[in-house]
């Protein structure tokens, strides 16, 4: 079966909503995407804002994708992924 449009979309807003840093996990093999960046800015680029602070780590800052958690942005989010929430799309994951 091939992936469908925006399923990684889907999957990384649903965790950013739930209020989990999308960059712990590896790209490719939760969300089905090589490059998570280009995800958060097309987010960013339809009005969500993302948390701004670095957490330092033993060699470099460590910048974690996390949604700012304000009331409006959640909504914001939750309309967002009402347009990625497709039939295919759920089909695609009921399978997988």
């Amino acid at each position: 079966m091939k992936k469908p449009p925006y399923v990684s979309h889907y999957l990384v807003l649903k965790d950013l909503i739930d209020g989990i840093d999308v960059r712990i996990y590896n790209s490719r093999i939760k969300y089905y995407v090589g490059r998570i960046e280009n995800i958060k800015l097309e987010f960013s680029d339809n009005g969500l804002i993302f948390e701004d602070e670095r957490v330092p780590t033993k060699y470099s800052n460590y910048k974690p994708y996390v949604l700012i958690g304000n009331k409006e942005n959640i909504q914001r989010a939750k309309e967002l992924l009402d347009r990625y929430t497709t039939k295919q799309v759920l089909d695609f994951l009921s399978v997988v």
